[in-house]
């Protein structure tokens, strides 16, 4: 099969954030012939010939200052979303209406009509759209999800999660991530750090059948630092502690407690257990983004009936590409398979259950109540 080429919106090397580089990049340049990069497209024809030449992708790659001239290139078949997430909707809505597949990162859109509107595209363009949910087809996960399937702790009673992450200070922001204050920017620690967490628990336990759910901010002021330095403080009006109590299919409960920043000093960031009859399964980290990266995470299994705990051994398929890649490059390759295939990879479908799982989260809250 021919490789499919690919045109990227967002790989600039002098963006402050850079996903893009250091996720999709890693892979798309070593596929096996699977992939090749024919175009990219950034804020300016300047920034996109620049990334061009910085990362060495091949001189005939076209590029391109604004997003129609990339959906109109007929040597792009499908066009990857790497930008900020209030600029995705815009970005990426031109090569649906070219006809392009397209792999837009998580989260979907600012808002959940952004996200319904450009799923209704997909489908009446019938074209191919995953979105960047790839904690599905993290190895952690899918080895959770196994472990439950052939029954090994029975059927499950209960599962509680508690979680520090989102940002790696409590208190602070880096300045390439000062949007992450400013809800209606719609990328922060609700819609990226707990939304990727809740998709692959839902993924392995199931879709809520109900939740009620608290949301607070407890630290309004944030510093925005840049290489130690505080830039500045700002108000924030993004909830950075997030409680939750739901009912799974088969009336199993799940309680969350999700916070921004550091874990108590020394503990795990991320604590999940799966409470089963015959056994129970333990997953602790150092966090809970296992769709960035999955180092020193252990899957513990404690069978009641021989009461012993074993340590589940799990293994990347892409031990060689950086952390944050493996889980892209698993995304890549499902889309692949799934080309003449049946879907194998999250959609824009799935995507909008999601954005309406946080709108709810925050009905739920009747109200953002603020600290101290």
């Amino acid at each position: 099969m021919a490789a499919i080429r690919v045109g990227i919106i967002g790989l600039s090397h002098a963006a402050k954030t850079s996903w893009a580089s250091t996720a999709h990049l890693p892979y798309l340049k070593n596929s096996h012939g699977n992939y090749e990069i024919t175009a990219v497209c950034n804020s300016s024809l300047e920034s996109a010939r620049s990334a061009i030449e910085f990362y060495d992708l091949p001189s005939t790659t076209n590029a391109y200052g604004n997003p129609q001239d990339l959906a109109d290139d007929q040597n792009v078949d499908l066009v990857v979303c790497c930008t900020r997430v209030d600029l995705h909707y815009e970005t990426i809505k031109p090569s649906i209406q070219q006809g392009k597949d397209v792999y837009v990162e998580w989260p979907l859109g600012s808002s959940l009509a952004q996200g319904q509107e450009l799923a209704a595209l997909v489908k009446h363009k019938c074209v191919k759209a995953m979105i960047g949910l790839q904690g599905r087809v993290s190895p952690v996960v899918l080895k959770i999800k196994s472990l439950l399937e052939q029954g090994l702790i029975g059927e499950v009673l209960s599962s509680s999660i508690i979680a520090a992450g989102g940002t790696r200070s409590r208190d602070s922001v880096p300045v390439g991530l000062k949007y992450f204050t400013e809800k209606q920017v719609g990328g922060n620690i609700v819609t990226i750090g707990f939304g990727h967490m809740i998709d692959y628990v839902n993924f392995i336990l199931g879709e809520f059948v109900s939740f009620s759910s608290h949301l607070k901010i407890q630290r309004p002021q944030v510093e925005v630092v840049q290489d130690g330095k505080v830039l500045e403080t700002v108000n924030s009006d993004v909830p950075d502690l997030i409680t939750l109590n739901g009912i799974l299919p088969s009336d199993i409960p799940l309680s969350i407690n999700f916070r921004r920043g550091q874990p108590f000093k020394d503990d795990p960031g991320f604590i999940w257990n799966i409470h089963g009859v015959a056994g129970e399964i333990k997953v602790h980290g150092p966090g809970p983004a296992l769709q960035a990266s999955d180092a020193d995470v252990k899957i513990q299994l404690h069978t009641f009936a021989r009461d012993e705990v074993e340590e589940v051994k799990w293994g990347s398929p892409f031990p060689d590409l950086p952390g944050p890649a493996r889980n892209v490059a698993a995304l890549y390759e499902a889309f692949t398979d799934a080309r003449a295939d049946q879907k194998r990879y999250p959609d824009f479908d799935d995507a909008v259950v999601r954005l309406q799982q946080i709108e709810d989260l925050y009905a739920s809250t009747n109200g953002v109540k603020h600290g101290v």
